[in-house]
């Protein structure tokens, strides 16, 4: 860094210190660290706004004196420079600013090179000094910008900011500027400098508009554009001609730029004349450059200067120019890149500004351009046309019909992109009254055959994906928008739609917009109905392409016969007809006016509601509408037309069998109207014509419209079925050894599948005074042959519905009459085999369900089964489904995924076959309603309860509950007691685990399975149906309560169910199902065993008197299954059931416990916790455990021979056993009792244990009574035992035992106050250890004051045992106790103090320093006992600050800190002699390394403060003053507890200082707990200072000077803040008491301090001092 001796004859300067610290400041003012360089350049700023001749003068001198300083250097003087030239502009003196102006200019042409940050730096200081010495700076800019010499890059570059900074005062310039500038455009072949000189050119061309655009606040109000014209023009050819050719991309597109700016300048003529070559060449650019904004933006300004006026000059050029600006609009704009985007918005204001002028051939031209079938070419054509239509206006009034003749073209296009945008153009063209004209209609077809796009159905391979493709169903959902939107808000398109819209009903290209085109005809139909518009009733006749009223009914109600398709098409279809009704027929009017607003609003109501939504009630709904209107219409001509038309329509449907079916039901219902065979059978055979047999929709359809037409005419229908059996289900074969084939199998297989079907749904519509005649004869012998080796899955599951269908039709419900069905056991057997085939890895038809449904319908017949035939069928049905897994399943081989309709179709298959199942279950136990036919169905539902398989138990359990359901509901009136239910055990016993299972719905189910048994058996013991027994109707409340998460509410939930059986379970039934509970204690859910052993407990409890027989047995399975029980709660449980049956054992069991070994295993655990909770074994327990931890050793010692060194510790065995005894003891709650008369003796002993086990210890080793029970176990178990054994952690159990004895001994706000202070985690630790302690003794004290007196007799023979780990433990919290004041008891204090002066001589240092923190803590016993031991106590306590084994301040800390607490009790002559000694002795700590030992310092020496003001007074003062400088650096010392102490000093001398002010700041702002801005504060300080104790400023100042030397570099910091505040602050009449040379001087090196923080404080202190 340079630090000359300068000339005061260059700089300005003010003869003080502020110029050589200034001159400083810019010498270091590029420091090598960033933040340090910004706040120097702040700093000069700062004093440049108070000094700016100084400052500016000084700037210029250092730059003008070391001319060969970095450039970087420069740049960053330069940039200080510019910024007090902006802010005090105003107070430059002239003579200043031109030395700036020249300088600046100087370092502008420094060098012939270019350097954009140093040359930018002096260009924005020369434009800075522009806005007021506009003229000066151009002066000497037109001096280095002569004639025929080629002037700097940034001479021009600051001329053309100059221009748009301050255009007043630069134009005046401008014709000098461009005279001298117009011949070098020509020379100049630099591409930077053509580059600067056409950006410049530009500049002064928006200068010359803003002049003339303000011209009345002008100078000179005579300027004009045209006097700048023929100078401009001279440039523009130079720009335009030669510079535009360059190779240079950056400068062709500054060029156009300015060409662009430049052309307003221009006059018509000149720009008439250089457009022909202007044109073309501008347009070629687009060619050269990717990102063609700019280009584009001057294009348009060109284009704007062009037509001007009305001017027709660019008529040459247009068809040029409309080519390329199409191309480019053509380009889709990337919305991700904002430049494409402005881009293309500048090319559609250039149509705009073209359209206005030349409308008619930019309208030709772009219908041109429309016929490319290219996608791009025509997007961008219609964007255009979009814009000029909505733009344009009265321009393109007389081109309407020109337009819509020409985009005709487009009205058959494939690409969807296309037709999106062509779709946004139809309604621009409906919104301007377009589609009125002729061809409008031919738009609005284009939109509904949008809306009747059908869905992709196949997905675009990822390599051709088109992130901006538009799908089908995107397209006609704007469309439908787009024609809701034209038909609702345009009103004149009513007379383009109406009546036109119905011929998009009839053609099936338009099926898909059937909803659409319905919502909207029914829109205006209704409208004009209301309004009776004339051209409302529509003239059939004339409107030829008008589908006819019966065409509209068919058409409409086909529609509305499913409501969701078509996007909920329905509504509309309704709507639409009831609209139309006049024009259908006169007698439907009334009725549908009634009906059909009553189907709507049930289609609004369900809908949307799949719980609600049934589709068989709404085709039942509109075919009974449809019956009623054939009813009204009274015409059998009518009604033979109105079947002519649904057979017309028929094919209509061919890609739509769901519409094709509600058809054939239509024309069923048609059929069972008429009463002409011809016509009847015409219908048929069209039905079977065109009825798809390979469609289950469509075949059922046909089947039920048969089945219609059956129930008036039978034999027609038999006969029809016989002929299509004849000629369709044969396959004939034809030619040489029939090689060519009629009809294929599956053809006939498929035509076999509608005949079974026709044939089921024909018997269930036939008369049933009939059917049961014909049902053997005409029926099943027609489809028995077809029962075996069937292949086809359609076939198959027909053939079951037909069974189905004949089992309805045959039940006496239906026929009235019984009609034993002597085939029922042939056909179920069918239907089995069916199942079986199906297995069980996957379901993906509805065969099972089908069948099932079957199987349910023929059970109800007679005769019934006989019991093998029964029980195969129930295997049959259970194993088929609730084997089934979970959902769709992929092999890990498939590279397939299973998608979302997979699963649904699943759920849906699944529920069917469950559904199914349940029914015929139902049917079996209703032919024989009896408890043993219950328990037969019951054994093949009762192992799929116990399944590992949630869905699998879900699946039985629900079947039972159907079931038990049922059963409830079908029982009359029996008698025979609870006993004769002989399920009800078994049943109860398997469900009683459901009840807790972990799917909530099974728990719910499975409780009220229980309650459904239960109540079954109050019907057996004689009690009527609406009889309420209190204990089983609350099972109602636990399965509402079942759903809870909470283990505590579900428990209570298992709870109460237990006491109710345990009521109601018979005596004859007890043992058997309590072994079973016993079995379901190793249920694999863990709740499930959980509720077992909760329902076992309170069995043992309630009824064990009646189990002694087989109390044995019971023990002996409840102990296999203990040894084996993972889950807690369950063992909880099990445990509390050993204890009842047990509770006399207790001497063995613990002779057995002590002997395992450690850890404690999970099953020694709750055998301690459970004998815990008996009052009077605890009591002996705890005798026995303080025994033993008071005989034994706690640990053994490894010691190092020589040096008789400890090598590690190894806690004892027994005593540690002791310990995780007690720690189980303590978890239970019942131990409060007992726990509260040995609190004080288990605490001291557990504590005592702590203090032994602090730090590293060891586990133990195995003793001999563990090693004994081990020779049985492997070698591997051994190493596991022995290598849990080491793993142990004995301080770990230690704390683990005393929190859990803490937590136990009733006092939470204790267990809060030790949580709230980390007691747990602070004892844990070795360097917190004490501290932890500490908080204890004062939870203890605070919280548990009765026991204080018990407790040090318990602990003060502990502060003579041998260990020290143990002394010092107890040393800690007996000092705590002092400090705590013993709970007021002090004579317990006496006891505690003899104790520790005794030890003030251990040979434990940690004990010593105890001892002294403990004699320390007298201060808070009050003025008596502090007086009595205060001689003492100072005497012991600064002897601690000088004990020679304290290596680490440790006793030093505590003896300051000691002296602390003394000093606020005792009287000051006690301290008086001592006072100065103190205050001296505790200097040096000031400055210590340990943070300890700072704080303890300084909050000491605040401490002493409260003998300042008597007669040591004014030696305190001196002290004060002494080391008030240190105290206010450390206030922002690195560690929190130094702030703290140094706010408490100043806060406690504070009012020492005789300054009221100063005090205020201390005692309002120093809070201990609040943070102070330190800068801020400090400055409100130095204020005060300066004011009040100004004999001291020097001496202060002066001592923060010795601190510019501290090793701590934010002490170093502080200090030059703090001198920089005292110096800025202090008046300029008191500035003579400071040492300035000496402190300016000192501020000056710590510039150049090592530390980035201290040199960046010195800059900011060197800112304040601009007045020295």
């Amino acid at each position: 860094m340079i630090m000359p001796s300068h000339s005061e004859a260059e700089v300005l300067g003010t003869g003080g210190q502020i110029d050589g610290l200034v001159w400083s400041l810019i010498d270091g003012s590029y420091d090598k660290q960033r933040e340090v360089k910004d706040v120097i350049s702040v700093s000069l700023v700062d004093i440049g706004k108070k000094k700016n001749k100084l400052v500016l003068s000084s700037c210029h001198s250092y730059l003008r004196k070391y001319g060969k300083l970095p450039k970087h250097h420069r740049t960053v003087i330069l940039q200080v420079i510019e910024k007090i030239v902006k802010d005090t502009l105003d107070t430059i003196p002239e003579g200043l600013a031109v030395d700036l102006i020249r300088l600046s200019s100087d370092d502008l042409t420094g060098t012939k090179d270019v350097e954009p940050d140093w040359q930018g730096a002096a260009s924005s200081v020369l434009v800075a000094l522009g806005r007021r010495f506009c003229i000066q700076v151009m002066e000497e800019l037109l001096r280095k910008f002569q004639p025929g010499v080629m002037p700097h890059f940034f001479v021009i570059q600051t001329m053309a900011s100059l221009a748009m900074a301050n255009s007043f005062g630069f134009v005046p310039f401008l014709t000098s500027v461009l005279g001298t500038m117009m011949p070098m455009l020509e020379s100049t072949k630099q591409d930077n400098m053509r580059w600067v000189f056409a950006s410049a050119l530009a500049r002064f061309s928006e200068s010359i508009l803003d002049y003339i655009a303000n011209i009345e606040n002008a100078p000179d109000p005579s300027v004009k554009k045209s006097s700048f014209s023929s100078q401009i023009y001279s440039a523009f050819s130079v720009l335009f001609n030669v510079w535009l050719q360059s190779k240079e991309a950056k400068l062709r597109l500054i060029v156009v730029e300015a060409l662009g700016h430049m052309s307003y300048i221009l006059s018509q003529n000149k720009l008439e004349e250089q457009l022909p070559k202007l044109i073309p060449a501008i347009l070629n650019l687009y060619k050269r450059h990717h990102e063609p904004f700019h280009i584009t933006q001057s294009f348009c300004m060109i284009l704007e200067a062009s037509v001007s006026g009305g001017s027709k000059i660019l008529d040459p050029q247009l068809d040029v120019i409309l080519n390329q600006l199409h191309a480019q609009a053509c380009v889709p704009a990337d919305f991700g890149n904002p430049s494409t985007v402005k881009n293309h918005n500048e090319l559609l204001r250039c149509f705009a500004v073209l359209a206005v002028s030349f409308s008619g051939r930019v309208i030709n031209f772009l219908l041109v351009r429309l016929e490319p079938n290219n996608e791009r070419t025509r997007i961008g054509t219609l964007s255009i046309f979009r814009q000029l239509i909505n733009s344009a206006g009265a321009h393109l009034e007389d081109k309407k019909s020109l337009i819509i003749s020409g985009l005709k073209i487009v009205l058959n296009e494939t690409n969807n992109k296309v037709k999106q945008r062509f779709a946004q153009v139809v309604i621009a063209m409906a919104h301007h009254d377009y589609l009125s004209l002729e061809g409008g209609d031919l738009m609005v077809e284009f939109i509904i055959r949008q809306c009747s796009l059908q869905k992709e159905t196949q997905v675009s391979s990822p390599k051709k994906f088109d992130p901006e493709q538009i799908t089908n169903e995107a397209l006609r959902a704007m469309c439908e928008n787009v024609l809701h939107l034209v038909t609702t808000t345009i009103s004149n398109m009513e007379l383009v739609l109406w009546p036109f819209l119905l011929e998009f009903l009839g053609p099936v290209r338009y099926t898909e917009a059937m909803g659409a085109v319905c919502k909207n005809a029914a829109h205006i139909a209704s409208k004009k109905r209301e309004a009776q518009d004339d051209d409302y009733m529509i003239e059939f006749s004339t409107n030829a392409n008008i589908p006819k009223p019966h065409a509209l009914v068919a058409r409409l109600l086909v529609g509305a016969g499913l409501p969701m398709n078509g996007r909920g098409r329905g509504i509309h279809c309704l709507q639409l007809l009831q609209s139309l009704s006049p024009n259908i027929h006169d007698n439907a009017v009334d009725m549908w006016d009634t009906v059909i607003p009553k189907l709507v609003q049930y289609l609004e109501d369900n809908l949307g509601d799949d719980e609600k939504w049934s589709m068989k009630s709404w085709e039942d709904l509109l075919l009974k509408m449809l019956s009623k209107t054939l009813d009204e219409a009274e015409s059998e001509d009518w009604i033979c037309e109105l079947g002519n038309e649904f057979c017309k329509q028929m094919d209509l449907y061919q890609e739509y069998p769901e519409e094709k079916n509600f058809l054939f039901k239509c024309l069923g219902v048609v059929m069972r109207k008429l009463t002409r065979k011809q016509i009847i059978q015409n219908c048929l055979d069209r039905m079977f014509e065109s009825v798809k047999h390979n469609s289950q929709v469509e075949r059922e359809g046909c089947a039920v419209g048969l089945g219609f037409c059956a129930s008036s005419h039978l034999d027609q229908a038999l006969s029809k079925l016989e002929d299509v059996t004849k000629k369709q289900m044969t396959r004939k074969s034809s030619g040489f050894f029939g090689l060519v084939k009629d009809k294929s199998e599956g053809d006939t297989e498929k035509v076999k599948c509608t005949v079974m079907l026709c044939y089921g749904y024909l018997t269930l519509y036939a008369p049933s005074n009939v059917i049961s005649s014909r049902v053997d004869a005409n029926i099943l012998n027609n489809i028995n042959p077809h029962f075996a080796n069937v292949k086809d899955t359609s076939v198959k599951q027909n053939l079951i519905r037909a069974v189905d269908l004949i089992g309805k039709s045959l039940h006496p419900s239906h026929l009235k009459q019984n009609y034993p069905f002597e085939k029922k056991t042939s056909l179920i057997n069918h239907m089995q085999t069916y199942i079986k085939a199906e297995g069980t890895k996957d379901i993906s038809t509805e065969t099972r369900a089908l069948a099932l449904q079957s199987c349910a319908t023929l059970v109800k017949l007679d005769p019934p089964l006989n019991e093998a035939d029964m029980f195969d069928l129930l295997k049959t049905a259970t194993d088929q489904i609730f084997a089934l897994p979970n959902g769709p399943f992929l092999s890990s081989k498939s590279k397939d995924e299973i998608h979302e309709n997979q699963v649904n179709e699943w759920d849906r298959l699944m529920g069917l076959s469950m559904s199914s199942l349940q029914q015929m279950l139902q049917e079996v136990l209703m032919k024989k309603l009896t408890p043993e036919e219950f328990q037969n169905i019951f054994k093949h539902i009762e192992p799929w309860m116990l399944s590992l398989d949630e869905t699998e138990r879900l699946r039985a359990v629900t079947t039972l509950k159907e079931l038990l359901e049922f059963y409830l509901g079908s029982l009359p009136i029996v008698g025979g007691g609870a006993s004769a239910v002989v399920f009800m055990s078994q049943a109860i016993a398997r469900l009683v685990p459901r009840c807790s299972d972990p799917n909530l719905e099974l728990r719910a189910l499975a409780m009220e399975c229980v309650q459904l048994t239960l109540k079954i058996a109050l019907r057996y013991e004689g009690k009527k149906p609406d009889y309420e027994d209190k204990l089983v109707e609350a099972l109602t409340i636990l399965k509402e309560r079942s759903d809870t998460s909470d283990p505590q509410g579900l428990y209570n939930n298992v709870n109460d169910l237990s006491k109710v059986l345990a009521k109601k379970i018979p005596q004859d039934q007890l043992q058997e199902f309590i072994f079973l509970l016993i079995d379901a204690l190793l249920d694999a859910q863990s709740h499930c065993s959980s509720g077992a052993c909760v329902v076992l407990n309170t069995m043992f409890k309630s009824r064990g008197s009646e189990m002694m027989g087989y109390v044995s047995d019971m023990m002996v399975a409840l102990h296999s299954k203990l040894t084996v029980l993972q889950y807690q709660q369950t063992r909880t449980g099990a445990f509390r059931a050993v204890r009842t049956l047990s509770a006399c054992h207790l001497g063995h069991v613990m002779d057995s416990l002590f002997n395992y070994p450690l850890p404690l295993d999970e099953h020694i655990t709750e055998c301690w916790r459970t004998l815990a909770k008996e009052a009077s074994l605890l009591e002996s327990i705890y005798e026995k455990c303080l025994d033993v931890l008071s005989r034994n050793v706690h640990y053994e010692e490894k010691l190092d021979n020589k040096s008789n060194r400890v090598l590690s510790r190894t806690a004892a065995l027994l005593p540690l056993t002791v310990i995780c005894v007690l720690f189980e003891t303590f978890q239970v709650e019942e131990s409060e009792p007992v726990l509260s008369q040995y609190f004080h003796r288990l605490f001291a002993s557990i504590l005592t244990y702590n203090g032994s086990c602090k730090g590293d210890v060891k586990g133990p080793n195995l003793g001999p009574a563990q090693l004994k029970k081990m020779e049985a176990f492997s070698s591997k178990e051994k190493k596991a035992v022995t290598s849990a054994l080491s793993a142990l952690k004995p301080s770990q159990l230690g704390i683990q035992c005393m929190e859990a004895l803490i937590q136990r001994c009733q006092s939470p706000n204790l267990v809060k106050f030790l949580q709230q202070n980390s007691v747990w985690d602070k004892i844990a630790s070795e360097e917190e250890f004490i501290d932890g302690i500490n908080h204890l003794a004062q939870g203890i004290v605070e919280h548990k004051v009765d026991y204080i007196a018990r407790l040090v007799s318990c602990l003060t023979p502990v502060m003579s045992n041998l260990h020290d780990p143990q002394r010092v433990v107890v040393a800690a919290f007996l000092a705590e106790l002092i400090n705590q004041r013993c709970g007021s008891d002090l004579t317990q204090v006496e006891v505690i103090m003899n104790n520790l002066l005794g030890r003030m001589v251990d040979s434990c240092h940690e004990v010593r320093m105890l001892c002294v923190r403990g004699l320390g803590n007298i201060s808070s016993l009050g003025p008596s006992l502090v007086q009595k031991y205060c001689t003492t106590v100072l005497s012991a306590m600064m002897a601690g600050m000088d004990d020679k084994e304290d290596p680490e301040d440790d006793i030093t800390i505590e003896s300051m800190s000691g002296l602390s607490k003394i000093l606020k009790e005792i009287a000051e002559s006690n301290v008086r002699p001592i006072l100065v000694n103190i205050a001296l002795r505790i200097r040096p700590c000031f400055e210590k390394e340990k943070a300890a030992v700072r704080a303890a310092a300084f909050h000491l020496f605040g401490d002493l403060s409260r003998f300042g003001d008597g007669p040591s007074k004014e030696p305190f003062l001196e002290q004060i003053h002494t080391n008030f400088v240190s105290i206010l650096l450390h206030l922002n010392d690195e560690e929190d507890e130094v702030k703290k102490a140094c706010k408490f000093a100043l806060r406690q001398f504070g009012p020492l200082l005789n300054s009221s002010a100063l005090n205020k700041m201390f005692q309002q702002y120093l809070l201990e707990d609040i943070n102070i801005s330190y800068g801020e504060f400090m400055y409100d300080l130095s204020k005060i200072i300066i004011v009040d104790l100004q004999a001291k400023v020097n001496f202060y100042v002066m001592g923060n000077v010795s601190f510019f030397r501290s090793s701590w570099v934010t002490i170093r910091g502080n200090a030059a803040m703090f001198a920089g505040f005292l110096l800025g602050n202090l008046p300029k009449e008191h500035q003579t008491i400071i040492s300035k040379d000496h402190v300016c001087g000192a501020l000056i090196q710590l510039l150049k301090d090592p530390a980035a923080e201290v040199r960046q404080k010195a800059a900011e202190a060197i800112s304040l001092l601009y007045e020295y």
